[in-house]
């Protein structure tokens, strides 16, 4: 029997299913944060789901949390990847949009699972450039899961 969430177990999904447990992974994250009061999530609409019968959205989520004086507010985007290290420039094609929202003060993230490794990268995408073919993500640092990688970018607390 294969172990959930084992290499063997992602291996065996449709591309789809990869991206919804992944995105289920993110949100058993938010719903925990979400219990203080000082943080709020909201799901976007999947344009994809929708058939086209809604525009493309920025991100998977927007966020917003306040720790003492300090807020932050933004975009997430989870990704689901099998490769290793990089991510491929059609995974990410609303981040001319995102980085939109960078310039405008907004605390915008890739969330990379890369389910065969079992490591999460969390990228910002003011670090992100476009124009590219793919992210070579080697230089950001891997977590185990995706609470610590959002934690670590220092928008989600400690």
């Amino acid at each position: 029997m294969v172990k959930k969430l084992s290499p063997e177990w992602w291996s065996g999904l449709r591309p789809d299913q990869v991206g919804k447990e992944t995105e289920k992974l993110v949100k058993a994250f938010f719903d925990e944060m979400n219990q203080q009061q000082g943080f709020a999530y909201h799901r976007m609409p999947d344009a994809k789901a929708a058939r086209g019968l809604i525009s493309a959205q920025p991100g998977d989520y927007l966020y917003a949390y306040r720790e003492g004086q300090d807020k932050w507010s933004g975009f997430v985007e989870a990704k689901a990847t099998k490769h290793a290290f990089r991510l491929p420039k059609d995974k990410v094609s609303q981040l001319p949009v995102l980085k939109k929202f960078d310039m405008a003060g907004s605390e915008n993230v890739v969330l990379v699972h890369h389910y065969m490794e079992q490591v999460w990268r969390a990228v910002p995408t003011s670090e992100m450039e476009t124009g590219v073919p793919s992210w070579d993500l080697s230089p950001f640092p891997m977590y185990s899961t995706a609470a610590e990688a959002l934690r670590s970018t220092g928008w989600f607390g400690s």
